[in-house]
């Protein structure tokens, strides 16, 4: 069980929580979550997601716990996923997506990460993979990301 803490439109904690996958995100409040950009080679690192999320791929990140901050939400989300650690992250911004209640903090990391060395969370994480802006495009166009993960490839790689 996971419970969450709330925050407002102004990206300021509220004194309210909530259990993630069982209560609903109250109107005028929002959940925040913490996704990493890794580059490395003008590469960028995606995993490819299991079933419960159609196997669309996406960012590595999640969730901010019951009384966590932004950046240990980033660290412990990399260590169980992809089982990195060692990792100097960058704060790019922070943002609301539009579409649901969910506020991103976005994170860049260029630190040489090798694959090859990385175990994955079967459970979460069906595979990694290194993307070229161009095949970054490509997956955007054939609806192979996760929605709100789009927003992220806009934002921060297309146009920057």
């Amino acid at each position: 069980m996971e419970i969450l803490d709330l925050y407002d439109n102004d990206f300021k904690k509220l004194n309210k929580t909530i259990i993630r996958r069982v209560d609903e995100i109250p109107e005028n409040t929002n959940i925040m979550l913490s996704y990493a950009i890794i580059k490395n080679n003008n590469k960028f690192l995606l995993e490819q997601t299991t079933s419960r999320n159609a196997y669309k791929w996406c960012f590595a990140g999640g969730h901010l716990q019951h009384n966590e901050t932004a950046i240990s939400a980033l660290k412990r989300e990399l260590k169980e996923e992809l089982n990195l650690t060692d990792i100097n992250p960058t704060k790019l911004a922070t943002i609301k997506y539009p579409q649901k209640n969910f506020i991103f903090n976005i994170y860049l990391i260029n630190d040489q990460i090798d694959t090859d060395k990385l175990e994955y969370q079967s459970d979460e994480v069906n595979q990694i993979n290194w993307f070229k802006k161009e095949e970054l495009i490509r997956l955007v166009d054939e609806d192979k990301i996760l929605e709100p993960h789009k927003l992220i490839i806009t934002k921060y790689i297309l146009n920057s």
